[in-house]
């Protein structure tokens, strides 16, 4: 790690003796646990892309040394956290990061007699995580924002009719939200009676869909601030001006009256990547054929595992095998471009993850057809990735001129 780079985190860390001044001011403070409103929490997410928390903990523990081990992290992060000392808590406890800004949410939070876990947890991981100081400058005035909405704005007022209002009528909801859900957030509210709104399902919808949008939001933010990162690559391949990874959107078909599949869309990107040039075979056939050439075994079981895949059959893909994939499809690609400069190494992480998102995303909108999502509501999440790509490269000072 470079010097500076290592200064400039361990800045953005508290030190042992900061830690223990928080400690010893808080820890015995009793506040009330507050769930956040708009974003879900990072568990919920870590599930949502299946996420495994042992692999994920060891993967960081690998980059960050000093984390206690990924049993003893699960142990204190699950209920039998009840059973451990108060000692053996507060070495796990010191054995963490504790980001700055992070933590100065945290206290003010407790300063007013609540927490917000899942809103300090994502300043956390952006404080931690994103190299841009645009990331964080977008993202830290509305983290603070939800934190008080829901940590105390929302917490005071009498009833769920009222708390709606406040809700649908907050300027953060409206920055991050679904743009539909508003005027139909209004609609629900003046149609309902008390009683309804606890149990409406176009209600229900409209929430959740505020909490899609707001993580493609995040998610499209993530995305800009790695193509940036590698601006030098971007603008050698001629991508600097993609939305990256916007193919992996579902998109409605007027002539097919269907939405597209994602994760068919990045086997058929990959394919094209390791040289399929053909319709035939299609990109199933040919990345099986591929596959299990690299690894010696029968194509059809790749060329089934991957229809699978496509078909949503048999479980989800592990991170694992789509890192695989990637490496082979990226690796072909590598030997079939002599252009490019033989320092250039393919990130096989970074796609991987891409193709996470995909599969994700073609989870998500087969989930959200069988529930019974509106079109036009489903249409202005998705479109809200686009918009946000461009918010943030504008905003990191790298916009799309096109």
């Amino acid at each position: 790690m470079d010097s500076k780079v290592g200064t400039q985190e361990r800045s953005n860390l508290l030190d042992q003796s900061e830690i223990s001044a928080y400690l010893s001011a808080f820890g015995d403070k009793q506040v009330c646990i507050r769930d956040a409103l708009l974003l879900p929490s990072v568990d919920k997410v870590y599930a949502l892309l299946d996420v495994n928390l042992r692999s994920m903990w060891e993967a960081t523990r690998g980059l960050r040394k000093g984390l206690p081990t990924s049993k003893t992290a699960l142990k204190h992060l699950s209920k039998e956290a009840e059973k451990c000392s108060i000692r053996a808590q507060e070495k796990f406890i010191r054995a963490l990061p504790f980001p700055r800004q992070s933590t100065e949410l945290t206290k003010a939070q407790i300063e007013m007699g609540f927490s917000v876990p899942t809103i300090t947890s994502w300043l956390g991981i952006l404080e931690l995580g994103c190299s841009n100081p645009a990331v964080l400058n977008y993202w830290k005035d509305k983290l603070y924002a939800l934190s008080d909405l829901s940590g105390q704005v929302i917490r005071s007022l009498p009833n769920v009719r009222d708390r709606l209002k406040v809700y649908d009528s907050s300027e953060v909801v409206a920055q991050l939200g679904c743009p539909v859900s508003r005027q139909s957030f209004s609609d629900q509210l003046a149609n309902l009676t008390d009683d309804e709104l606890a149990h409406s399902k176009p209600l229900a919808q409209l929430l959740a869909a505020d909490a899609l949008a707001a993580l493609l939001r995040l998610a499209a933010w993530l995305t800009a601030e790695t193509q940036v990162a590698s601006w030098e690559v971007e603008v050698q391949e001629g991508t600097q001006n993609v939305i990256c990874a916007a193919w992996a959107i579902p998109n409605w078909c007027p002539t097919t009256q269907s939405w597209s599949n994602p994760m068919q869309t990045a086997l058929e990107r990959l394919a094209a990547l390791a040289g399929s040039t053909k319709k035939r075979p299609g990109p199933v056939t040919y990345l099986g054929k591929l596959w299990a050439a690299h690894d010696g075994m029968e194509a059809e079981s790749r060329i089934r595992l991957l229809r699978n895949w496509v078909q949503h059959k048999g479980g989800r893909p592990s991170f694992q095998m789509l890192h695989d994939l990637v490496t082979i499809c990226f690796d072909f690609h590598i030997k079939e471009r002599d252009d490019l400069p033989t320092d250039v190494i393919p990130a096989y992480w970074e796609g991987a993850c891409m193709l996470r998102f995909a599969e994700t995303m073609s989870v998500i909108i087969r989930d959200l057809q069988r529930a019974g999502w509106p079109r036009e509501l489903v249409t202005s999440v998705m479109d809200v990735y686009a918009t946000e790509y461009r918010t943030a490269r504008d905003l990191m000072g790298k916009p799309i001129e096109n």
